[in-house]
């Protein structure tokens, strides 16, 4: 497997044929992989964050090439714009990242099986002829975002936070109304075919309404954080 350089500064990103790559791996799981883990490592890589700044949002793209030349493209995102205080990759920590994301579970939550299907993919990863893994985007908690972005990312938050924001409002400008037409605008909600955040709203107030009626709803309501906003850089990270 192949691995673009970082063209952030202060962010890393080693894929397996690279001295450092061993060294930390071992950092991140504090021993030698076990060996279920070691079939995933020609596939994976590990980014790290040697900037003053946490990450909280980061993209990492897998291209590959597969037999009969077709090509195929996986993007992986580790998010936490929601509360970038809690973030994981801070300042000196590392991220192992694998083209199948079982794997990457494997590790972040410390799970001791990959499921059937991440077994089955890895076989997929394995007829691949080439595989080259890049960092698609990054985002620090001061809410600087860089990296091509391939897939219109900062875009899409942007409009999924709008829509979101959007739809408490309304919710809170309904708070005295009837429960009725207070559910018929989270189920109107809910079906919307074209803005995930709308919808992952929506159902969360549903389930607080089940859960503990109109003052579940509420609380909920105000209390829900949309993504931090940001702001694509032009230029590398310091």
């Amino acid at each position: 497997m192949k691995v673009t350089p970082s063209a952030v500064e202060g962010v890393n990103i080693y894929g397996p044929d690279a001295p450092e790559f061993e060294s930390a791996l071992v950092k991140i799981l504090g021993r030698a992989p076990k060996e279920l883990l070691v079939p995933a490592l020609p596939f994976s890589v590990i980014v790290e964050n040697a900037s003053a700044r946490a990450i909280c949002l980061l993209g990492v793209r897998f291209d590959m090439t597969g037999p009969k030349a077709r090509q195929y493209s996986v993007l992986h995102y580790a998010d936490t714009l929601r509360n970038p205080e809690k973030g994981e990759l801070r300042p000196g920590t590392k991220r192992f990242v694998c083209a199948e994301p079982a794997y990457t579970s494997l590790v972040i939550r410390g799970e001791v099986v990959a499921d059937t299907r991440g077994r089955m993919n890895l076989d997929n990863l394995r007829r691949m002829l080439h595989i080259r893994a890049s960092l698609d985007c990054i985002a620090f908690d001061d809410g600087t975002f860089y990296g091509p972005d391939s897939q219109g990312g900062l875009e899409r938050f942007a409009r999924e936070s709008a829509a979101e924001a959007a739809l408490l409002a309304e919710v809170l400008d309904l708070q005295s109304a009837s429960i009725a037409t207070i559910e018929a605008v989270l189920y109107e909600a809910v079906q919307d075919p074209l803005n995930r955040g709308r919808r992952g709203v929506a159902r969360k107030l549903i389930e607080g309404l089940e859960a503990g009626g109109r003052d579940e709803l509420i609380h909920r309501a105000r209390s829900w954080r949309c993504r931090m906003p940001l702001t694509r850089s032009a230029v590398v990270a310091g």
